[in-house]
């Protein structure tokens, strides 16, 4: 099996809590690296073993993250997301994308330009009614 795939959540509020930490920390390949929790001590008690990061920098810093899934306010998803390509992480980002199809396509070129992956994180889409 090929190297596991560092991953930092970004944010713990209901994305982080009940999509994006368990489905990576379900998923063989992956490892739950980090937890960025500006404040509260929730994603620590839920998973022990994984650290917890008070600001998106320690996280893109990290050489042990690869991957960073943006799970924070809708506001925050284009900064945060061109943050992480910039500093040479893949993204996954929850949705909305981004607030104007501008920001999408300038994601979409940032991620071409860098050769990183960056996908949204769309979970609705085995839904009956999609």
């Amino acid at each position: 099996m090929a190297a596991e795939i560092g991953v930092a959540v970004v944010g713990f509020g209901l994305a982080g809590q009940v999509f994006h930490a368990p489905f990576v920390s379900a998923v063989p390949g992956l490892k739950l690296e980090a937890i960025v929790q500006r404040k509260g001590d929730e994603a620590g008690k839920a998973y022990p073993s994984t650290r917890i990061l008070r600001s998106v920098e320690e996280a893109l810093s990290d050489p042990a993250v690869q991957l960073v899934v943006v799970g924070t306010p809708n506001e925050t998803h284009y900064d945060l997301a061109k943050q992480a390509l910039l500093a040479g992480k893949h993204v996954v980002v929850d949705k909305p994308f981004a607030a104007t199809s501008d920001q999408a396509l300038e994601l979409k070129e940032l991620g071409l330009k860098q050769r990183l992956v960056l996908a949204p994180f769309h979970n609705r889409r085995w839904d009956g009614d999609f």
